[in-house]
């Protein structure tokens, strides 16, 4: 059963199933395909270093070792902070309700967005939904599945439905002019200078 974004505003809960939009589905795509001389579909391969053997496609994995060289399963890795204490995993968003946050529209240029959703609104609340169709921007924590990080979402509508962007805060701080250029001439003192054309 598939799980639903649940959000809170005040004390209005909203529900949305969700769908991912992807480049493929908006444009299409095209697969270039290598046939041999027969016409037949080509498939990867790996050869080895050393030119004798040639692996197909499937035929490598990886192997985690612990500091002995002994072969250690997936599951019994485990992350650890900068002091080699283990961290705590966080559970997934999917199903709980997540209270949201109004933003500034700048705050989506700050987000390093990596997915997109376009949302259905199971349950629409009638504050969210008329927030949403006022232009009102909100920002939420959001994990797809159960991990060690969180992203941060920004949920806006438009005329085309309700969508979730999904990304990190790029760390950066938007940059902004300190002059104010104007289209009005230069006057003749701020011609003045020497220039010497020799630098250009």
């Amino acid at each position: 059963m598939a799980r639903s974004i649940v959000v809170r505003l005040g004390d209005e809960e909203s529900a949305f199933g969700f769908t991912k939009v992807e480049r493929e589905k908006l444009y299409g795509k095209k697969e270039r395909v290598v046939v041999d001389e027969t016409g037949r579909e080509c498939e990867s391969a790996w050869l080895t270093p050393d030119g004798a053997l040639l692996v197909p496609m499937g035929g490598t994995a990886h192997l985690w070792m612990d500091e002995r060289w002994d072969a250690r399963e997936q599951t019994d890795r485990v992350a650890v902070d900068a002091n080699g204490q283990p961290l705590t995993p966080t559970e997934s968003t999917l199903g709980v309700a997540q209270a949201l946050r109004e933003v500034d529209a700048r705050r989506v240029l700050e987000i390093v967005t990596t997915n997109v959703y376009q949302l259905d609104g199971e349950t629409l609340g009638d504050k969210l939904g008329a927030a949403l169709k006022d232009g009102r921007i909100f920002e939420l924590p959001f994990a797809y599945r159960d991990g060690y990080e969180r992203d941060t979402a920004i949920l806006l509508g438009n005329d085309d439905g309700v969508f979730l962007l999904v990304g990190k805060p790029s760390g950066f701080e938007m940059l902004a002019r300190d002059v104010v250029f104007t289209d009005e001439p230069l006057g003749p003192d701020e011609l003045d200078g020497d220039l010497d054309f020799g630098m250009l």
